[in-house]
């Protein structure tokens, strides 16, 4: 009994471990466009590649800061439904990440890899036109 319920305890916590990790991250790379999940997604946000007219053109920018408002570069981004289902993972060398998503609930999380930075979330609803800004600051940078 006692070894059946070690059992059911490890498989317990194996799971949700594994419910909570994200996916890996599909590479965008700097100043490029890519389709992920069905999603248009940009990476950009350096130098005067940033002013392309082309990025007027997604509705929701996630931009990345440190404790002093610079720019941060090569975060991972993950975005989800209001129902908590995970539309997409991607990582971008730039501080922008820009999404092209339905109308709808979402909410990111953005981590920056390799830093001991705590993930940062924010929940939103894409505007019918226009560009909407998604600032995740992380302090402990």
């Amino acid at each position: 009994m006692l070894r059946t319920t070690i059992a059911l305890c490890a498989a317990a916590a194996f799971l949700a471990l594994a419910a909570g990790a994200a996916a890996d991250p599909t590479p965008v790379p700097i100043d490029s466009e890519a389709t992920v999940g069905g999603i248009d997604v940009g990476c950009t946000g350096i130098g005067e590649s940033k002013l392309d007219p082309k990025w007027q053109a997604y509705p929701v920018r996630v931009e990345f800061s440190d404790a002093n408002n610079d720019y941060l570069a090569n975060e991972v981004l993950t975005v989800r439904s209001a129902s908590g289902a995970e539309l997409l993972t991607v990582a971008c060398e730039g501080p922008w990440i820009l999404l092209k998503l339905p109308t709808g609930s979402y909410s990111v999380i953005g981590r920056v890899p390799g830093t001991s930075a705590q993930p940062r979330t924010a929940t939103f609803r894409p505007p019918s036109h226009g560009q909407m800004r998604v600032v995740l600051k992380f302090p402990d940078l």
